[in-house]
């Protein structure tokens, strides 16, 4: 029916994420956020990354937010280490992306923005991430000391093989939809394209206020 199954946000040790895995979940929502902690006695879902009950031939996908906030840097090298033909770089962005430092709306929450991270209004809990996934890609690429074309596979390749729909999407083969973007030698976005065509470029003082904001600078903190 091309529907994924994922596992996250939840306290299943790690026998009963076997047993989803093994009646076809796939993959696993936000690595080490919001699920039960890594244990030596039971490791929780993260322990999927290194189970021997995982059907044969079958991958287990894990998606982690490499914004610099969510997941510290030796955790981001663990998984990596542990699983790298799993790995699936996620943004877990909400709409204050790009709006900068203020309070905002997310539906009827309002969340704050300081200094590159998003909070629930008045607290200190956060409330996503306002990282873009090219952030991402120079998080994780700095934090695990990847190759730039494993980090850009985390963020196509990998998630497009999770979804089963590598014909189309993730790579540039013939025949695969032409969506894909063009970097700047520092892993910026620069321009966007759709079916072969640009649909955006950034300006040159558009990028150096990009390469400025605050979200930035816990990338340069790894």
């Amino acid at each position: 029916m091309g529907i994924t199954v994922a596992l996250g946000h939840s306290v299943a040790n790690l026998s009963q994420g076997e047993v989803a895995v093994q009646s076809g979940a796939r993959l696993i929502t936000h690595l080490f956020n919001a699920m039960l902690p890594f244990h030596h006695r039971d490791p929780g879902l993260v322990g999927l990354l290194a189970s021997n009950n995982i059907p044969p031939g079958q991958e287990i996908y894990f998606g982690i937010i490499a914004d610099g906030v969510h997941t510290h840097p030796a955790a981001l090298r663990i998984a990596h280490r542990t699983h790298p033909n799993g790995l699936i770089l996620v943004t877990d962005a909400i709409a204050a992306l790009g709006l900068g430092d203020g309070r905002h709306h997310l539906g009827q929450l309002e969340l704050e923005v300081r200094e590159g991270k998003a909070y629930i209004a008045g607290t200190d809990t956060l409330c996503g991430s306002i990282a873009p996934l090219d952030t991402c890609v120079r998080i994780f690429k700095k934090a695990t000391n990847c190759s730039t074309v494993y980090a850009i596979e985390c963020a196509t390749l990998h998630p497009a093989s999770c979804l089963k729909i590598i014909e189309t999407k993730g790579t540039l083969n013939f025949g695969a939809d032409a969506d894909f973007v063009m970097l700047t030698d520092d892993l910026f976005v620069k321009s966007t394209w759709i079916s072969g065509k640009c649909v955006y470029r950034y300006t040159v003082e558009e990028l150096t206020a990009l390469k400025a904001r605050p979200i930035e600078q816990l990338c340069e903190c790894i």
